[in-house]
């Protein structure tokens, strides 16, 4: 059976053309950057992660800032509570590739927060297997924090495994086991080498354009990724037998469409992001993909006998 970024580009693929007008990307405020210190002495690092791939880049990201004498928060924009935005000279933003960019409510956060003029600001996203439009969707991070006065220095793209659950359990297990490897440690140097070429960034005022580059997996991006995905999703609930009110889920999902204890999903707001079958260590977040029981990326790891590799801290 074909995987799900094939079966949904040949779907939309022959009206691309058409559909060229309506894609046209943010567009880029040419401004005259000015960093308001050289030598950056406070730091905030924030990402999204479900299922620890881009969590781990961004601790790797914040130790090395650390090691370089900043003072440094981080954490998932979930678990991060009110911050003064003001008094950081550098902020860095990672996200995973959700539907061909950063989630929404991700957008909508860095959207909702104080201006940062004059700090430096960078972006990462973690894509899986070959990836898809993995530049752009750290671009879309780094376009959201120059929105609010950042100076872009930095931009990166890191890979791994593929954690889109429908793909092994539609019996699509060789294109996920292709990069089992990843992340591994030359991964994660490449993050601690990108949190230094940031800092190099700052000091000797090297700041790029965040432009968005222009391709048919940027046009995809355009269409209504969710709401198609959702078309494919059959049962999406939770068995009450097997749940044990651990939280996970409720954690887990972003936009709170998940209530274990009434054991139900709301499917009118989930944005299939597969967090809360991911995450289930009971299996008792259920789900059907084209009529094929979803099994969750941690248990196709232990069923693989996959370890992730994490970084040497």
């Amino acid at each position: 059976m074909e995987n799900r970024r094939s079966f949904l580009k040949k779907c939309v693929t022959a009206c691309a053309v058409m559909s060229v007008p309506g894609c046209v990307t943010d567009p880029v405020t040419p401004q005259s950057f000015v960093l308001k210190s050289r030598h950056p002495k406070t730091a905030l690092v924030f990402w999204y992660s479900q299922t620890g791939h881009t969590e781990r880049y961004g601790q790797v990201i914040a130790r090395a800032l650390e090691e370089s004498g900043l003072a440094v928060i981080s954490g998932d924009v979930r678990q991060l509570k009110a911050l003064s935005m003001a008094d950081f000279d550098l902020v860095v933003a990672g996200s995973p590739v959700h539907y061909y960019d950063a989630p929404d409510f991700l957008k909508s956060w860095v959207a909702g927060i104080d201006r940062i003029d004059g700090a430096g600001v960078a972006a990462y996203s973690s894509f899986g297997g070959p990836g898809n439009n993995q530049y752009n969707t750290a671009c879309t991070l780094l376009q959201g924090l120059a929105a609010k006065g950042g100076v872009p220095v930095g931009i990166r793209s890191f890979g791994n495994m593929s954690t889109f659950a429908p793909t092994w359990s539609m019996g699509n297990e060789a294109r996920i086991l292709k990069y089992r490897h990843l992340p591994n440690q030359e991964t994660y140097q490449r993050v601690a080498r990108f949190a230094a070429d940031v800092l190099e960034g700052i000091k000797t005022s090297q700041f790029i354009e965040p432009d968005r580059k222009f391709g048919l997996d940027e046009i995809m991006r355009s269409f209504p990724m969710v709401s198609g995905t959702k078309l494919m999703v059959g049962t999406h609930t939770i068995d009450s037998k097997r749940c044990v009110q651990c939280g996970i889920c409720v954690d887990k999902c972003p936009v709170g469409a998940v209530n274990p204890a009434m054991a139900v999903v709301n499917t009118d707001d989930c944005i299939v992001c597969m967090g809360c079958v991911n995450n289930c260590p009971e299996g008792a977040v259920t789900m059907t993909f084209m009529d094929k029981k979803v099994i969750g990326f941690f248990a196709f790891l232990e069923h693989q006998g996959i370890e992730i590799e994490t970084p040497e801290l």
